[in-house]
């Protein structure tokens, strides 16, 4: 999912391929309604997707990237002027909504219903894609905290992306059938986790 993620998939399929010679990958990107009916029917084998994702049947491997989380907001926005935000700001804004098709567990930790002490978060509309997450908040329909990658793979004149400083990081993993824990799908999730400890060793 996304332009960041498709670097690193792209990177572990290097590996896995030097690993494994014989074997065929195809990268395919996944819009957000899509990831769970590809799991599920088998069109897919593994999924790069956030932290939580408490679904059954649904297994994940160990966590690839840890980053910081911003808040898209619109550019006139009065947050888009401020250097951080906190959880307790998202009582002050109208804030965008993912799918109902995803987990409650995902859904829970990106869009919350209250702020940390309780108070209220409106919801705003949901959107099926992140470009069109994006393109709703440039039109000033709402906010969405995204990772801190956002802000160099998604830069756009109508958006601004204000740091957390009390959020928790986004984590992203990889995702497949609990039924379809294959030595390949094993062997591939351990040259994502090779590829990335790698390079954080360099």
């Amino acid at each position: 999912m996304g332009a960041a993620g498709g670097q690193l998939l792209a990177g572990a399929t290097e590996l896995f391929q030097q690993r494994q010679p014989d074997c065929d990958v195809r990268l395919r990107e996944a819009q957000m309604v899509e990831l769970m009916p590809w799991l599920r029917n088998g069109e897919i084998d593994l999924a790069l997707g956030t932290f939580p994702f408490d679904e059954p049947g649904i297994a994940t491997g160990p966590v690839l990237i840890s980053e910081a989380r911003m808040l898209a907001v619109p550019i006139r926005h009065p947050f888009a002027r401020r250097s951080s935000v906190c959880l307790e700001d998202l009582a002050r804004a109208t804030l965008l909504q993912l799918p109902g098709t995803l987990p409650d567990s995902l859904r829970a930790d990106r869009t919350p219903c209250t702020t940390p002490s309780g108070r209220p978060i409106e919801p705003g509309p949901s959107a099926a894609t992140f470009n069109e997450m994006l393109t709703l908040i440039g039109a000033g329909r709402g906010v969405f905290p995204v990772g801190a990658h956002a802000r160099r793979y998604y830069a756009r004149p109508d958006v601004a992306y204000i740091p957390f400083d009390d959020a928790p990081p986004l984590r992203w993993g990889l995702l497949w059938r609990a039924d379809n824990a294959t030595a390949r799908v094993h062997a591939f999730t351990q040259a994502a986790y090779d590829l990335i400890n790698d390079h954080a060793a360099e």
